[in-house]
């Protein structure tokens, strides 16, 4: 059972951080706060590019509320792996 929540958590991180990556790419950024520095430089337009930036921190938070509940899991299981 917990083999498979591990499962879907990693594939649901996959997916965050491959919609993340299409959109920081789209732009020529390696991070959502350099994507935030240029538009706020100028250096790219504030439409469409701020609901860019919105969607990619959106994955970007999910990504990471993600990671930590996998790494959560496992800390369990090596406690229970341990205990045996």
């Amino acid at each position: 059972m917990e083999q498979k929540n591990l499962v879907k958590l990693v594939k649901d991180l996959e997916e965050r951080l491959a919609n993340l990556r299409k959109i920081l790419s789209k732009y020529g950024v390696n991070s959502t706060k350099e994507l935030l520095l240029k538009i706020e430089k100028g250096d790219l337009p504030e439409h469409p590019t701020y609901e860019d930036y919105l969607e990619a921190r959106s994955y970007e938070l999910e990504a990471k509320e993600i990671l930590h509940e996998i790494q959560s899991r496992l800390r369990e299981i090596e406690k229970a792996v341990i205990s045996a």
